[in-house]
């Protein structure tokens, strides 16, 4: 079950249009799914745009191997596992608790209760290993969520247990409305310090960035069984969800410029002019990401 670049730290050519490819597929299902949501089909949806990359680039790092535990953001990693946009969003249209077999996929089902995941994903990592089972969790988790305790709790235990866990925060800044300088005085990355976890911050535009730093991150925790944490520094682009007006609380300099840092324009772009990507394999592509588009307006319009 293991890839390729399960344990490498820089992506070659292969690896960096998948990177692309996965952030292009993830950015056309979000946009239909939103919509989906403003005809009605939907009753909520929760956009990833902006983060594509942060989640893009540690979801190819960490392999297919572990088993991951998300907030309910992380679409393009859900779609990289191999949950399909119907199953995606079938939780947003009110049809089922999951869309998705959990097992199966290696990928736990969104959890709404800010921060729970977190617990559920330590535990599971501890319980895997009492079984005498090699088990790598990810749990990813936002910012505001990690001013819950359940926070708190779950680093200290998979310090203490030596849980095999990487935690993933997205920290684009805001809870809902708050921003991140009014949830806390520290980064999330010197927190987890002070629980004895291992820590980084990066920034989340760069996907091959990402990659690199989640692949070592990665690689201590499998060799060490121990946890660490990479905080990834992202910028979104729309609301808190699609019942959340950003723009009340959010200035207009502040949501441009968050727009104007898309990673995944920026990353088209570059790949473009490395030659590592031609017209041919946009069209490709783009007919790809319209057809999952058209089969998930049938499904759900």
């Amino acid at each position: 079950m293991k890839s390729e670049s399960e344990y490498a730290t820089v992506p070659d050519d292969d690896t960096r249009r998948s990177l692309l490819r996965h952030m292009l597929v993830a950015r056309g299902v979000d946009e239909e799914a939103r919509q989906l949501q403003k005809q009605g089909s939907l009753d909520l949806w929760l956009s990833c745009q902006g983060q594509e990359a942060a989640q893009v680039g540690s979801a190819l790092a960490v392999g297919p191997a572990a088993t991951v535990f998300p907030s309910y953001r992380e679409h393009a990693v859900a779609l990289l596992r191999g949950v399909t946009p119907a199953e995606l969003v079938a939780q947003w249209a009110g049809r089922t608790f999951c869309g998705w077999d959990p097992r199966r996929l290696r990928f736990f089902p969104y959890t709404l209760v800010l921060a729970a995941q977190t617990l559920h994903g330590v535990g599971y990592s501890i319980g895997q290993r009492l079984q005498r089972r090699e088990d790598f969790v990810v749990v990813y988790i936002g910012d505001g969520a990690t001013s819950e305790g359940d926070m708190s709790e779950a680093m200290n235990l998979a310090a203490v247990e030596s849980a095999s866990v990487l935690f993933v925060c997205q920290n684009n800044g805001w809870a809902i409305s708050k921003p991140a300088r009014e949830q806390m005085r520290t980064s999330l990355a010197e927190r987890a310090r002070g629980f004895g976890i291992g820590s980084v911050r990066i920034p989340g535009q760069d996907p091959e960035a990402v990659f690199s730093t989640c692949a070592r991150a990665a690689a201590r925790v499998r060799a060490e069984r121990a946890p660490r944490l990479v905080e990834i520094r992202v910028a979104r682009i729309h609301g808190h969800s699609t019942s959340d007006a950003q723009e009340l609380y959010r200035s207009r300099d502040d949501i441009a410029e968050a727009r104007a840092t898309d990673p995944v324009t920026a990353y088209a772009a570059r790949l473009s002019g490395l030659g590592l990507v031609d017209t041919g394999w946009f069209d490709a592509v783009e007919a790809e990401v319209r057809e999952l588009r058209e089969r998930l307006m049938k499904e759900y319009a």
